[in-house]
């Protein structure tokens, strides 16, 4: 059986299209431009692992968030990996959660009551 493929979409931050919600926080709206990051070949329950998607998830941000205005890049960037957060803590705390329950039981010793 094949693995689930793991993906991730960066999409671009359309600085020009901020929306103001009611609170005055600022509504994520991409401009179209998006790059998937793959994560399938790496195990997010181990620490290297979790850098390794960083390291892509940022490569993919700055690929969509191109711009000749170095502000607005830095902006984009800074809302691109902000969108992304969420999904990525909880692929690793999926993957950290398999990995606690593939080892719960491993290395039990029985217990010796009198």
């Amino acid at each position: 059986m094949f693995a689930p493929l793991k993906t991730l979409s960066i999409a671009a931050f359309a600085a020009a299209s901020l929306i103001a919600s009611s609170a005055g926080a600022e509504t994520f709206v991409s401009n179209g431009r998006t790059f998937k990051v793959r994560f399938n070949d790496l195990d997010l329950s181990q620490r290297a692992d979790q850098k390794e998607l960083q390291s892509r998830i940022d490569r993919a941000a700055s690929r969509v968030c191109s711009s000749s205005n170095l502000a607005e890049a830095s902006r984009c960037r800074a809302a691109a990996l902000t969108h992304v957060k969420a999904p990525v803590a909880a692929a690793i705390a999926r993957a950290e959660s398999r990995e606690r329950y593939a080892e719960a039981g491993k290395d039990a010793r029985p217990a010796l009551v009198n």
